[in-house]
């Protein structure tokens, strides 16, 4: 009979993070409550279309400030959701790297916002000369340096994991399944869906900006979507790994197998989260922490995360040496 076996990996905030982790979270929310407030002293005295592009000093084009103040807003506060996601036992050993990243979107987007509208505001035009002030708003993307820079280094603890055997008699098969639901994912999945609904809205409302931003929010939150919940199995088809629409992101028969074994995975060091394609070896990685890795016949290397990796390992290893 087939071992089968369903984990959910549930999310939890990491106990080791310090109070300098928290505090560089928290960090993460000032340019949403900047951009609050100042949307809220400025937006009656802003003009309906603020520059979006310059031509050294003029304006070559513009959008509505609604859109600006939306996008630019939004940008913000997803990187501060993100920064909450960072404080997740399964982000512990990204998490300088997520604040980083977050910090330099919220920065950017904020910086922007505050150049655009400062410019209009301080010029009394709506198509005010730039100089060099769009670089500032640029330049605000190093915002992120201070979360980064605030959050400590920690080292990755190797988890070791004790083999298992599989005894099967010639005539004997086997067979395992896991299904893993990924929170973060499942997270990221939902409020970039509710930022494509938003933009989508905001589009119809103003009669064309902001359709080409949905969509890409969208197909971004699809790819998340996909990998929030995994299913990996193996039997004497070999190794499947099934994405939540039930499309195969992975296939590897018995006879492209050498061996399996598990190992303790850093995403940084296999090229992050998600399908991760580099020389010699590919991964699905969706947490820190243990994984499948397979050896294959080619000579290159497959890896996907898994809680309790044991018994797939042994099993896999068992059925592509017959």
């Amino acid at each position: 009979m087939p071992d089968q076996t369903t984990i959910d990996a549930v999310p939890a905030l990491d106990p080791r993070a310090t109070g300098r982790d928290r505090l560089a979270v928290g960090l993460l929310w000032l340019p949403v409550v900047t951009v609050l407030v100042t949307a809220l002293q400025w937006y009656d005295e802003l003009p309906a279309e603020l520059p979006r592009q310059w031509n050294g000093t003029e304006v070559t084009s513009t959008s509505p400030k609604a859109l600006m103040l939306a996008i630019t807003g939004g940008i913000a506060l997803l990187a501060a959701l993100a920064g909450l996601a960072a404080l997740s036992r399964r982000t512990a050993d990204i998490r300088r790297t997520l604040l980083l990243v977050a910090g330099c979107a919220a920065g950017l987007g904020t910086g922007i916002w505050l150049v655009t509208a400062g410019l209009v505001l301080v010029s009394g035009t709506p198509e005010p000369d730039s100089g060099g002030w769009p670089l500032l708003g640029v330049l605000a993307g190093a915002f992120g340096l201070v979360p980064f820079v605030l959050s400590p280094r920690r080292p990755i603890e190797p988890q070791q994991h004790s083999p298992v055997s599989v005894p099967l008699a010639e005539s004997e098969t086997g067979a395992w399944f896991t299904t893993v639901n990924v929170p973060l994912f499942l997270w990221l999945a939902a409020i970039l869906g509710l930022a494509t609904v938003a933009l989508a809205v905001l589009s119809v409302a103003l009669g064309g900006p902001g359709a080409g931003g949905a969509v890409t929010v969208g197909l971004v939150a699809l790819s998340c979507l996909a990998f929030g919940r995994l299913r990996v199995s193996v039997d004497r088809r070999g190794l499947r790994v099934i994405s939540a629409f039930g499309v195969p992101l992975r296939r590897l028969r018995l006879d492209q197998i050498v061996s399996a074994r598990t190992e303790t995975i850093v995403p940084m060091e296999w090229g992050g989260w998600g399908y991760r394609i580099m020389p010699g070896r590919s991964a699905i990685v969706v947490a820190g922490g243990p994984a499948l890795v397979v050896e294959r016949t080619n000579g290159t290397l497959f890896a996907v995360t898994l809680p309790e990796p044991e018994l797939p390992a042994a099993l896999l290893t068992t059925l592509a040496a017959r």
